[in-house]
């Protein structure tokens, strides 16, 4: 049984490696190969060669992410990748799932007027 966590744990660690994606406090680390060291500085060729060969996307679901789009359905991950880091996240769990609110442009008065709603990781919901 131990063997079995621990090929569990390497194979995670793996996936961590291969994806080469780190968040990080001002937005998505990605190797330099691709011309900058956060995802945001990358131009939009670039955006796509990063998604396309690091987290196999469809073609579609690369054009919504470079273009700034969201739809329902979409993950965290795409949400982050499309949007960029919130200023707020509220996280809570429960015996239905686990349910997230992201906040966008959070204002001087606390105010925030984009929102993104997550049930059980994938887009459920927004207000923008």
């Amino acid at each position: 049984m131990k063997l079995y966590y621990r090929i569990l744990l390497i194979c995670f660690g793996l996936l961590l490696i291969v994806c080469e994606a780190n968040v990080r406090k001002q937005g998505i680390r990605v190797p330099e190969r691709y011309g900058a060291s956060d995802y945001s500085d990358l131009s939009q060729q670039a955006k796509r060669r990063f998604l396309k060969e690091n987290y196999f996307y469809s073609d579609m679901v690369i054009d919504e992410i470079i273009n700034e789009k969201i739809f329902k359905g979409m993950t965290t991950e795409m949400a982050l990748f499309s949007w960029g880091r919130p200023d707020e996240m509220d996280q809570r769990e429960g015996s239905w799932g686990s349910v997230e609110k992201w906040t966008y442009g959070i204002t001087s008065q606390g105010e925030g007027f984009k929102y993104l709603h997550f049930k059980n990781g994938r887009l459920d919901d927004w207000k923008d």
